[in-house]
């Protein structure tokens, strides 16, 4: 990315999968990792204020923002004026493809963290991904092939 470029801040809401990890640290871009604000097994009641307030004050950096795909996080996300925000979803046409690759990062991982990604999306991917899709409040990019990179989805994203 050019520096013009870097200096775009923006949020990018990811769904579970999609390379907000693999991203980070590359290129101006952060994960801010939603199960950090887990203590003791829960998250307090408005987890998501401060996180979107971290979020938007890292975007008003320049940098781009990784953040989870909860509602609670887009309805926060939604109410603030002038921060740019875009969905990045897979399509609900590539199911088994998504459950899998999560199924496979639960097995390196281990983690509870990925267990929880695995276990929601054999429970409710299709329902997820047809309301990120259509989440009109924001900008959307649906992912239609397993074979994508998210580092050109974000170059996209900065550039435009």
């Amino acid at each position: 990315m050019t520096d013009e470029q870097s200096k775009k801040g923006v949020v990018i809401v990811g769904y579970q999968g999609i390379g907000k990890s693999s991203c980070a640290g590359t290129a101006g871009c952060i994960d801010l990792e939603s199960s950090n604000f887990i203590v003791n097994g829960e998250r307090y009641d408005d987890w998501y204020i401060n996180y979107c307030n971290i979020a938007e004050s890292l975007a008003s950096q320049g940098y781009v923002v990784f953040t989870s795909s909860h509602q609670v996080v887009r309805d926060e996300l939604a109410k603030r004026d002038g921060l740019r925000v875009v969905i990045v979803t897979p399509s609900a046409s590539l199911r088994d493809s998504w459950i899998n690759r999560l199924l496979d990062r639960y097995k390196r991982t281990c983690s509870e963290k990925d267990r929880r990604a695995l276990l929601n999306a054999l429970d409710r991917y299709k329902d997820n991904v047809r309301e990120l899709a259509e989440d009109s409040r924001f900008e959307v990019i649906v992912i239609t092939d397993m074979n994508y990179d998210m580092m050109n989805v974000v170059r996209e994203v900065v550039s435009s």
